[in-house]
């Protein structure tokens, strides 16, 4: 908790990659369908079937190659679903109605409300066109002559197994259009969790350090006095300020003043323990709390940091040099008003710097 490390997570390797499986597994399942439909047809020597089923064959291998292009990806989910519906129309037209062509059109009808269309009455338009074909188709047939069909078959066996692949086949197209909207669904609540999160930590996190900033170390501080007096036992508050900062500035450049700050919050945040809080507090000025401490635990953790910055050797076009930090420790109890805590401690802070700085004072 006492500093945040950024995120590893790529929000675009995982919209690229895991949105073109989806749409590619789709995309294979839906290209070896219409090749065992073509098998079939070749067998039942269903001629215009055939012919329309080189023809869908042709196109799920251009989808497949198209899927690459993602902006290309929502329209071939539109033209899978035209070519799925003259397939039906088709089928109804050569094979008859009992062969479950048609019944593949009432598949189709919720579809459009899985796609992200901007306009809201625009699935519903969508959704009027197989239900209009079906109503259209179910007519023609019920008014039309029985042996008008172009391709009949008298063994009910062949009937049934057609109709089951043309059910299975309509139920295949709803699942990969539910899982295009299932993935979809869940990507934009990954990104927008990802940017709440950003958001979160841009109010919460000094972005030059990495540590916690004033505002958002002012509510664990809440946190820490509220646990205290849970607990009965008290804390450690830690001021740190480094030593003629503006000295380093003035000499060696701000970009060498931010590096040492960096640097100086790393060493804060590798020496804090797990439970204690360290917080960006000013310009060079660093907080740091540590829980269920007495004042001395909190200056042999000063100490250390101050030792650790003391060691560290910088560069810069003018020449190598060192900083020192002076801190102020204070004990709080539970009961103590914590405002008043980190006061004493900025007074001992101030006390160091008036008696030689680079010190620990409690």
């Amino acid at each position: 908790m006492r500093r945040i490390k950024k995120s590893g997570i790529n929000i675009m390797r995982f919209d690229n990659l895991n949105e073109h499986t989806v749409y590619a597994i789709g995309g294979i399942s839906l290209l070896v369908s219409h090749i065992a439909y073509l098998a079939i047809f070749s067998i039942l020597s269903v001629k215009p079937m055939i012919y329309y089923n080189i023809f869908s064959v042709t196109f799920y291998i251009c989808m497949l190659i198209l899927l690459y292009k993602s902006h290309y990806r929502k329209r071939l989910v539109l033209a899978t679903l035209v070519e799925v519906m003259v397939h039906s129309c088709l089928g109804c037209y050569t094979m008859g109605w009992d062969m479950g062509f048609g019944t593949m059109l009432l598949f189709l009808i919720p579809i459009p409300f899985y796609l992200p269309l901007r306009k809201l009455i625009t699935p519903y338009l969508f959704s009027l066109i197989p239900f209009a074909l079906y109503v259209v188709i179910a007519a023609l047939v019920k008014f039309r002559n029985p042996s008008a069909e172009l391709y009949t078959f008298k063994d009910p066996t062949i009937n049934n197994i057609v109709y089951y692949i043309n059910i299975s086949f309509a139920a295949l197209i709803l699942l990969y259009i539910s899982s295009i909207y299932m993935f979809s669904r869940e990507l934009m609540r990954f990104k927008l969790t990802n940017k709440n999160e950003s958001l979160k930590k841009l109010a919460t996190i000094d972005p030059l350090t990495q540590l916690f900033n004033r505002r958002a170390m002012n509510e664990y501080l809440k946190l820490v006095q509220h646990n205290c007096e849970r607990s009965g036992k008290g804390y450690a508050v830690c001021i740190g300020d480094i030593d003629d900062f503006k000295k380093v500035n003035d000499k060696h450049g701000h970009s060498v003043g931010d590096e040492v700050l960096r640097q100086i919050a790393t060493v804060i945040a590798q020496t804090v323990p797990a439970e204690g809080y360290a917080a960006r507090w000013g310009g060079e000025e660093f907080l740091f709390i540590i829980p269920n401490a007495d004042a001395s635990c909190g200056a042999e953790f000063s100490e250390k940091i101050r030792e650790d910055i003391y060691k560290k050797n910088f560069k810069s076009d003018n020449g190598n040099f060192r900083v020192t930090m002076t801190v102020g420790v204070c004990r709080g109890n539970p009961g103590d008003d914590i405002e008043k805590v980190i006061s004493l401690a900025d007074k001992h802070l101030y006390q160091g710097k008036q008696t030689g700085k680079n010190k620990t004072v409690t």
